[in-house]
């Protein structure tokens, strides 16, 4: 995603999501982030992130065409069983606040720092 600051999230949505003022973290090297060990781009709008705690996160950006905005979604994955069998699988999750943006980028950043601001115990 490249070193830059973060243009400033915007949302209609209540106070309690998510809108990152601005970001001084570098996504190479992940500086400045607690909880998040590893950052894979595996789509243009998609990343995973790996945490410390083993939680793993998948964020996908949606352009809501109505808004002309991006909106983060977020997956976590988890155990089923199916058959008897146990299977691997990602469940949507409302653990995270909801992040807004005009730009993907900006979405995607958003979405990451508040991955990184979830403390689970």
């Amino acid at each position: 995603m490249g070193t830059k600051r973060s243009p400033k999230m915007s949302s209609p949505a209540p106070s309690s999501d998510l809108g990152a003022p601005e970001s001084y973290v570098d996504w190479d090297e992940l500086s400045s982030l607690d909880q998040v060990a590893t950052i894979y781009q595996v789509g243009t709008n998609t990343v995973v992130l790996e945490t410390n705690d083993n939680r793993e996160v998948r964020i996908t950006a949606w352009f809501d065409r109505r808004s002309g905005q991006y909106v983060a979604d977020f997956e976590r994955r988890c155990t089923a069983t199916s058959g008897g069998q146990q299977v691997r699988v990602w469940a949507q999750t409302s653990a995270y606040a909801r992040c807004v943006s005009d730009d993907l980028v900006g979405c995607l950043e958003a979405a990451i720092l508040a991955v990184d601001r979830l403390h689970v115990y």
